[in-house]
This record gives structure tokens, sequence and C-alpha cells, in this order.
């Protein structure tokens, strides 16, 4: 299944074309695939983060399905 995979801010480094930045990247995987593994493939620290799945907020486990959209940001504060 191909997904469109957006890391931001420092996770961008991770992107494995290497080129960095925050533009989606489209990537295939096999069916039940979870973000979990996603973030595994990627070799992404293992720290909080904030993951959303086609604009909604989701854990580790959630399997994806082809077409989806995964953005991973790092963890969020500010005042």
């Amino acid at each position: 299944m191909d997904i469109s995979v957006a890391l931001f801010a420092y996770l961008s480094q991770y992107q494995p074309d290497g080129l960095g930045g925050r533009q989606p990247r489209a990537m295939r995987f096999a069916q039940d695939t979870s973000v979990g593994d996603v973030i595994g493939f990627l070799g992404l620290p293992n720290e909080p983060r904030v993951v959303f799945v086609n604009g909604r907020h989701a854990e580790d486990e959630s399997l994806l399905s082809d077409g989806d959209r995964l953005a991973i940001f790092p963890p969020v504060a500010g005042g």
C-alpha cells in the first residue's frame, strides 16, 4: 500500500531520502502496517511525539490504509 509521510521540525532529518524538509514523501508498505511500524522503519527516536493520520490524532498501534497521510511532529510547547 502507498502512504504519504511528512516529518516535521528536527524529525525531518530522518527522511529516508536524506534530504530533510517537511514535504510529504510517498512510501510503500505492506498491508497491516501500523504507525509504529513506520516509526521503526524510519528510525525515529523513542521519545514523545504527536501523530496524525489523515488529520486525526493516531496512536502507534493504529493500522494504516492505502492512500493514508501520516504526519509526525515532535512535542509542541509554548505559551
